[in-house]
């Protein structure tokens, strides 16, 4: 059987769209089609409706029927893999956002190393829709995300949840209080971060969207490096407050009168998951139990 041929169907199938699997894949578009076509010669069927001009692709009904034995195959060689290297069997590929395994989740992970048997960890710092095409690709067997999305293989459970507050640098002669009024914070000063679609609603609500901010960041790790001037403000997650306090003793931290949406993160594992990953995903609920995650 063609096994670059499965995977780039797989690939194919998962992503419907033959760019997207060769990013997946971390190949050329055109070795996506050749691995399709040498598959699909090995199997004496159409499995991809590829048409030029489509913008997305399909499964032909040959490839829906082989979908499910494919996804059995794969399960099947990693478990081939596995047995060969029996310290593998409670092993887990995690992904989650920098915020995620930054700091939330780095006491979880040394509890899960510390466990016996131990569980031997891979973790990924990805978007989330990354993270997304990783599970249900089985490229990774479960991460923590922001936003939720509608996928076929993907299933989706609530985390954990915490508040936004504003991180900003007062001026000299300010007196802080623990709440401030947004007319206060200036669009032009701030450094924003696209929470969630909910957030981007919520601010786009309070402060008029086409007074475009200066800069636009995905990192909160990035938000101590650039605030150095008065007035200047960013909406943050508690998790952060003590990481931005140390890196720039200037910061202080305000609740905002007109309160944000909490974030929610959310748990996502493939609805089929590799056998060799259950263990490690009992495991991982049980750890994460203990430390206040997953009873949102």
């Amino acid at each position: 059987m063609h096994e670059k041929g499965i995977e780039t169907f797989l690939a194919v199938s998962m992503s419907r769209t033959l760019g997207k699997a060769a990013e997946l894949l971390n190949v050329t578009q055109s070795t996506v089609s050749y691995n399709l076509n040498e598959l699909e010669s090995e199997m004496g069927m159409m499995l991809v409706d590829r048409q030029k001009g489509m913008k997305s692709i399909s499964l032909t009904p040959a490839g829906e029927s082989f979908l499910p034995l494919a996804l059995k195959w794969q399960e099947v060689s990693r478990e081939i893999g596995n047995a060969r290297n029996p310290g593998s069997a409670f092993s887990l590929a995690i992904g989650g956002s920098e915020t995620v395994n930054y700091r939330l989740l780095p006491k979880v992970y040394k509890d899960l190393l510390e466990h016996e048997p131990p569980v031997y960890l891979r973790l990924l710092t990805d978007p989330t829709d990354k993270m997304y095409q990783a599970v249900e690709s089985r490229a990774i067997d479960l991460a923590i995300v922001l936003h939720e999305e509608t996928t076929r293989y993907v299933q989706i459970a609530p985390f954990f949840q915490e508040s936004l507050v504003v991180a900003r640098i007062p001026n000299d002669d300010e007196n802080v209080s623990n709440v401030i009024q947004p007319e206060f914070l200036m669009p032009e000063l701030e450094f924003y971060i696209e929470w969630s679609g909910g957030y981007r609603l919520w601010h786009d609500h309070i402060w008029d969207p086409i007074r475009t901010t200066k800069m636009r960041l995905d990192s909160v790790n990035l938000v101590g490096s650039f605030m150095d001037k008065p007035g200047q403000w960013c909406m943050v997650p508690c998790s952060a407050m003590e990481e931005l306090k140390i890196g720039n003793e200037r910061i202080v931290f305000q609740r905002i009168s007109e309160d944000p949406p909490e974030l929610v993160y959310h748990k996502i594992t493939h609805r089929y998951p590799r056998a060799s990953a259950l263990p490690g995903l009992s495991i991982f609920d049980e750890v994460v139990q203990k430390h206040g995650f997953g009873s949102i």
